[in-house]
């Protein structure tokens, strides 16, 4: 008999859409009694990542709601690509409402078109359907009646009957029942609401307008065009109450200051015929082919029986994540992080082709399960990371994308980033050729999005370790994630991030991995020029690090437990004994307390020394009281200033002059009291070759269980002066002058 026409948007338009939405939907199928009766939602634009608007309340709708209601979706890419230009709206009405009239049920007589904030009453014991199967051809109008927010807000929006019956006690007695009329091609004020038409005049006018594009006046339209067409609108207020549940408390894109319409006057004032001829063909999409949501499904058990089912077998006893160490973390279980990627399986088109990319067999293989037990458009496509075509078929096919930075620990048994051992260093390879992947995926998304097509779905898997998430950040807008969920929805930048704070930031993290495969070639030695000093915050490649040393960061790295080790190998022979100079940046000490190192080189004590009047991790710099520490506030703000001014022109360089600030204010790592000078006998420089190991005795516990000792900034070696030689440290006799030995 009836299929009423609604449309809406995931996108809590006006005052808590939700609720009055829900209450709306509920209380228009009480009305509806005939068995071909329908409700046609059009949820119009809604982003991709998200469900729709029903999807989102369905769990407050009646069964009867759910028995009655149809969700037609037009994705956002159809808005993008045909009306986005346009207009500044995310929701076209006349296309949204065309889209359902022209997919409603064709056996039903009437068309009504209303909106997801009306309460129908009837004023009798019938039905609208009942009302209706009476009624004579022609175009049907009603009086809208508001209901204040404190009103509607407090109605049981799952009770529906006592809802009707609140608002049937209430109008009345509140006088809201109060007729605004209007002009006579409308007859009533914002006739948008209630507008009953025969689906054969429906077809016959064709439709909404959908030149209409700059909201208000499409029901004003549909109006004088309807009343060309029939001579005259009549009502139904005899029959049924309409009200309407206002929600003007806060504004909506329809509301702005701009004014922004549909020219009243070329959309009604001159209107003299019914038909829209130049879209008689192409009204409600009618080329374009869309997907129509199982709400009951989506809602069921179906879609977590088939995360459950895809999850593998595994211990009973679950991992425990810490959030201290998830910046270099590049293991997870599989098993807990399913669940957050089928959230986005979830929102997918019915049709759509999941593509992956990673270097986990694991999470690979209960993702093609779940994609398979959920009846998408084909297996989980994958692509050979070596394989150019490869690639780009899986560019070609796929509609989302999950991307995957990290392995399963049931197949690790130590954390990745610092694990040695061929196996590790396969994962750690696997994961870099996963990267470089998902960079020339990433390339290829720019290019079609240069092509002006729709921004694509990446779901990235472990993607804010620190090794990726520079890049990730600068070339694609994400959603955030949590230590506990790994997993982020994200679509690429047209343009990626260029300035000078990207780029020292990408740069940092392909250091980061660099350091983390260091030894996965085999052991390597650092070489030396003599007399040259190595900054840390220079250097690109790590080879001759052994073990024992945290990640390292801008510009240092930490001894990490009680024994670090770098090999060293000098790039021309020392005759003679050499001289060793550590700079440390900071020592990890609490106050009043020093740190006992000794230096071991080819396994034979070289040195020692009690460090200490150093200031404890998180404390301010201690200054020894040298002219130039009284200075250091006044250089510090001159620096920040000048970095100020030079980013304000655009300058390029900031960040070198933020360096340079920096060691205006601490001085040369080789001139600090942490500086540690020591003597290299010739014996030991086998070869010119040397391999050197920081005996840190129980370094302090940090309060997240890391015991770092020494922070090395830099390191030279130089041939030694007569003045060097003079302070030879003896290991024999513990000799040392001052704190210091060697």
């Amino acid at each position: 008999m009836i299929s009423i026409i609604v449309y809406g948007r995931n996108d809590a338009h006006g005052y808590n859409l939700h609720r009055r939405a829900t209450l709306s939907l509920n209380c228009l199928a009480e009305v509806l009694t005939d068995p071909d009766d329908e409700i046609v939602f059009v949820d119009y634009n809604t982003p991709d990542e998200l469900p729709t608007l029903v999807e989102a309340f369905s769990d407050t709708l009646t069964e009867r709601c759910l028995g009655l209601l149809r969700v037609l979706r037009v994705r956002a890419a159809v808005h993008a690509q045909r009306f986005a230009a346009h207009s500044h709206l995310p929701a076209i009405e006349p296309v949204a409402r065309n889209v359902a009239a022209r997919r409603a049920n064709p056996s039903n007589r009437w068309l009504l078109s209303t909106n997801t904030d009306m309460i129908l009453l009837p004023r009798s014991d019938k039905s609208l359907s009942e009302i209706c199967s009476d009624l004579a051809d022609g175009f049907y109008g009603l009086p809208r009646f508001e209901l204040p927010e404190w009103l509607w807000e407090h109605l049981p929006r799952n009770g529906p009957k006592r809802a009707m019956e609140e608002v049937e006690r209430l109008g009345s007695r509140l006088r809201l029942d109060e007729p605004t009329l209007s002009h006579e091609w409308m007859r009533f004020d914002a006739p948008g609401d209630f507008q009953l038409i025969l689906r054969e005049d429906y077809m016959a006018i064709d439709g909404f307008d959908e030149a209409m594009l700059l909201g208000w006046h499409v029901d004003a339209n549909l109006s004088r065009r309807m009343f060309i067409h029939r001579g005259s609108i009549e009502s139904l207020e005899e029959h049924v109450a309409a009200y309407h549940c206002n929600h003007n408390r806060t504004p909506t894109v329809y509301h702005r200051a701009e004014w922004i319409a549909n020219d009243m006057d070329r959309f009604f004032h001159s209107v003299d015929q019914a038909e829209v001829p130049e879209q008689r063909e192409t009204w409600g999409l009618a080329d374009t082919s869309l997907e129509e949501v199982p709400v009951r499904q989506r809602i069921g058990p179906h879609f977590a029986n088939s995360v459950v089912g895809a999850t593998a077998e595994g211990p009973v006893s679950r991992g425990v994540s810490d959030s201290r160490k998830a910046k270099f973390g590049l293991e997870y279980d599989s098993r807990h992080v399913l669940p957050f990627i089928a959230d986005s399986l979830s929102v997918a088109p019915p049709d759509a082709r999941i593509g992956y990319i990673g270097a986990n067999p694991v999470l690979e293989q209960m993702l093609a399960a779940l994609v398979a037990s959920l009846g998408l458009g084909g297996p989980l496509a994958r692509a050979e990371f070596e394989d150019l075509r490869s690639v780009g078929e899986l560019d070609r096919i796929s509609d989302v994308l999950v991307v995957d930075l990290g392995i399963d620990a049931s197949l690790l048994g130590a954390p990745l980033d610092t694990a040695t051992g061929p196996e590790f260093a396969r994962y750690r390879a696997e994961l870099g050729r996963a990267f470089n992947t998902f960079q020339r995926l990433v390339g290829l998304e720019r290019t079609h999005l240069e092509q002006g097509e729709h921004p694509r779905r990446f779901v990235l898997v472990n993607s804010s370790a620190a090794f990726w998430n520079a890049y990730v950040l600068a070339h694609l807008h994400c959603s955030p994630t949590t230590t506990h969920s790994r997993v982020r929805n994200a679509i690429v930048k047209l343009l990626p991030e260029d300035d000078d704070a990207a780029r020292v930031t990408l740069v940092r993290a392909q250091r980061l991995f660099r350091w983390i495969v260091r030894r996965d070639t085999g052991p390597r030695r650092f070489h030396v020029h003599l007399g040259k000093t190595v900054e840390l915050a220079d250097l690109d490649d790590y080879g001759g690090f052994e073990d024992g040393w945290a990640h390292p960061d801008k510009t240092a790295v930490w001894t990490k437990g009680l024994r670090s080790q770098l090999s060293l190998t000098l790039d021309e022979p020392c005759e003679t004994s050499c001289l060793l100079t550590l700079g440390f940046e900071k020592i990890g000490i609490c106050s009043d307390d020093s740190l006992r190192v000794e230096l071991l080189a080819n396994g034979a004590l070289v040195a020692a020394r009690d460090f200490s009047e150093a200031r404890k991790p998180g404390d301010p710099q201690r200054g020894s009281g040298s002219a130039r520490d009284a200075f250091r506030p006044t250089i510090r703000r001159l620096a920040a200033k000048l970095v100020r001014q030079m980013r304000a022109l655009g300058i390029p360089g900031v960040d070198a002059a933020v360096g340079l600030g920096r060691r205006m204010v601490t001085g040369s790592a080789q001139d600090s009291k942490h500086a540690w000078s020591i003597a290299l006998p010739a014996n030991v420089l086998v070869d010119g070759r040397v391999d050197l190991t920081l005996v840190v005795q129980e370094p302090v516990r940090w309060s997240d269980d890391r015991r770092h000792g020494l922070r090395l900034r830099s390191f030279t070696v130089g041939k030694r002066g007569w003045r060097q030689r003079l302070n030879t440290f003896h290991p024999a006799s513990q000799t040392k002058v001052g704190k210091d030995s060697g």
